[in-house]
Order: C-alpha cells, then sequence, then structure tokens
C-alpha cells in the first residue's frame, strides 16, 4: 500500500501536476490523521473494556464482602435484642434500691465487647484503581460512601461502649478478685462447686459489683442500646442490601 502511494506522488511530481500533488499530499495527511484517530479511539475503547472488567470483578468482591457483613450484623443484632431486657431489668433494681443476685448475675453474664468489623477490602481496593471513575457520582458510588460513613459511626459507638466495659473490670481488678467473675461467667453449675466457690463468695462478689457506680453506668447505657447501637446496625444493614442491588444490576449485563 505504501508503495502504490509512492508511485502516485513520483508520477504526480514527473508530470509536474505540483497543484494534483499538493492536494494529494493533504489528503493523504488526512488519511494518516484518520487512521491514528482511529487506532487511539480504538485503544481508548479497550482501555474503557479492560477497566469495566476490572470494575465489575471489584464489585462482586464488595457484594461478596458485604453478604459476609449481613451474617455478622444479623448474629451480633439478634444477640445484642437477647441481652437488652436482662440490661433494662438490673436497671430497675437501682431504681428500687433492690439487689437480686440472680438479675445481677443475668446482666453481668451478658456483659460483652462486641465489636462489628466490616470487610472493607473491595471498596478499599476500589477506590485505589482507576475504574472507580467509572461510577463516580452515581447511585451506588453515593451508597458506598453512605456505607462507608456508616461503618465508622457504628464503630465509634462500639468502642465507646467496649472502653466502659474495660475500665470497669480495670477498676475492679484493684477491688475484687476477678476470679470469682472469670469463673461466673464461664463455668456451668457443675464446674463451679468444682471449683468449692461458695454462695456467700459468689454473692458478695456480685453486691460489689452491683454497688459499683461505674457498673450501673455501663448498665445505664447498655440498657438503652435499642435505641443507640441498634438503629445503627438497622442502616448499615439497609444501606448494604441497597448496593446489593445497584452491584446486581451493572453485573448481571456482564456476567
Amino acid at each position: 500500500m505504501i508503495k502504490f502511494f509512492r508511485h502516485i506522488r513520483q508520477r504526480l511530481l514527473l508530470e509536474n501536476k505540483f497543484g494534483k500533488y499538493l492536494t494529494y499530499a493533504i489528503g493523504e495527511i488526512i488519511l494518516v490523521v484518520i487512521g491514528i484517530l482511529i487506532a487511539l479511539q480504538i485503544n481508548n475503547w479497550n482501555e474503557e473494556k479492560k477497566e469495566n472488567i476490572a470494575l465489575q470483578h471489584s464489585l462482586l468482591i464488595i457484594k461478596g464482602n458485604i453478604k459476609s457483613d449481613l451474617v455478622l450484623l444479623d448474629s451480633l443484632k439478634t444477640l445484642r435484642e437477647k441481652w437488652i431486657p436482662n440490661y433494662k431489668k438490673e436497671q430497675l433494681t437501682f431504681f428500687n434500691n433492690k439487689f437480686n443476685p440472680a438479675t445481677t448475675m443475668m446482666a453481668v453474664r451478658c456483659f460483652d465487647a462486641i465489636l462489628f468489623k466490616a470487610n472493607t477490602s473491595g471498596f478499599d481496593a476500589l477506590e485505589k484503581s482507576p475504574s472507580l471513575s467509572l461510577i463516580n457520582g452515581s447511585h451506588l458510588h453515593k451508597l458506598l460512601l453512605e456505607q462507608k460513613a456508616a461503618i465508622e459511626t457504628l464503630l465509634i459507638t462500639e468502642n465507646e461502649t467496649n472502653k466502659t466495659i474495660d475500665d470497669l473490670e480495670a477498676r475492679m481488678s484493684y477491688v475484687s478478685d476477678l476470679n470469682i467473675g472469670y469463673a461466673l461467667l464461664s463455668m456451668d453449675e457443675n464446674k463451679l462447686k468444682e471449683a468449692n466457690l461458695t454462695r456467700t463468695e459468689t454473692i458478695t462478689f456480685l453486691n460489689k459489683t452491683h454497688s459499683s457506680i461505674l457498673y450501673r453506668n455501663i448498665i445505664a447505657k447498655a440498657s438503652v442500646r435499642d435505641i443507640t447501637i441498634l438503629p445503627q446496625y438497622n442502616v448499615l444493614i439497609n444501606i448494604n442490601k441497597k448496593v446489593i442491588t445497584e452491584i446486581d444490576k451493572l453485573t448481571k449485563e456482564v456476567f
């Protein structure tokens, strides 16, 4: 093809047809430019296709992360819902100025240091990827940012709750025999008998715990988790479900 065009140029020059040669040369330049533009466009299409495929894989990873998170969130939510009534019952003993060993035992056994740790590996990787530009500003991207904010908010709330529990444990370690407390939390009735833990020792430990101001403050916070932490679980669960729905819309056409 190149030889063919060269032959035409040489013939026009030999025939002193400079005007035609110039027109031809311009046309040839235009053809070359068009060829380059077509090649660039094809390259752009290929790059966009690669980025789109990378995006699809990232979204599927995010979906997998969220599905695992939903299982954990549901489990923690169910556990907290089960424990909250015990906290509320113990709180009533404070108001009534009564000590009930069985009630305190149930509340203590529901003491938790629960921390929901979301798997954000998929979204973290997507944020560093050029593929993010393909959904930047989209409804899915906004949902993912909402999800990130909801995770951070829940983490702050749970850390505050867990800190009070750690503080109580640290304080009681100076005034109580925590071996008794750990035994009450971890051993069944038969094991407690083997440990020769008397009823008097048990009641003394529980009463000392029940009288602690820090313990009472923890119970007060724990008793309202149905209006503090649980709603945050629900918000995150709902956002996660919406994210999965949006991901399904974008991936079903490719996979």
